[in-house]
């Protein structure tokens, strides 16, 4: 009987963690390389160890975008208002199988990598953004 409960507890668990949405694997996707490329954008993104700072100095309000980094991990946003600024943990970045952006930290097990490019892919266009230089 102990052993029948045990293995019913067990089956609804993973029933109900495979039945919940939202995880990362709703925006791991391939970078849009097919996609027509705008100006550069002025918005500078700022690299603090395991996070990045951007913020919106441009006249253009963007709505739900994707931000882009190394051309290989994905991040969408909500959007990005005039004067709008974001901080993102980069290990939130996700490639198309799943794996995350590796940001470093105190904790980590690997070498951080080097944050070389940034773009924010909105209504069907790619924008580069301008990357501060990552000294590490």
């Amino acid at each position: 009987m102990k052993k029948t409960l045990t293995a019913c507890v067990f089956a609804a668990a993973v029933l109900g963690l495979s039945a919940c949405g939202g995880g990362p694997a709703d925006y791991a996707r391939e970078f849009p390389l097919e996609k027509p490329r705008g100006d550069q954008l002025g918005i500078q993104v700022i690299r603090s160890e395991t996070h990045i700072t951007l913020t919106n100095t441009t006249a253009r309000t963007f709505g739900p975008s994707t931000l882009w980094v190394n051309r290989w991990y994905s991040h969408p946003i909500d959007g990005l208002a005039v004067g709008e600024t974001l901080r993102l943990g980069l290990s939130s970045f996700r490639d198309n199988a799943t794996e995350t952006f590796r940001a470093g930290g105190f904790w980590a097990t690997q070498q951080p990598m080097r944050l070389v490019s940034a773009d924010l892919e909105t209504e069907g266009e790619l924008f580069g953004l301008v990357v501060i230089a990552d000294r590490r």
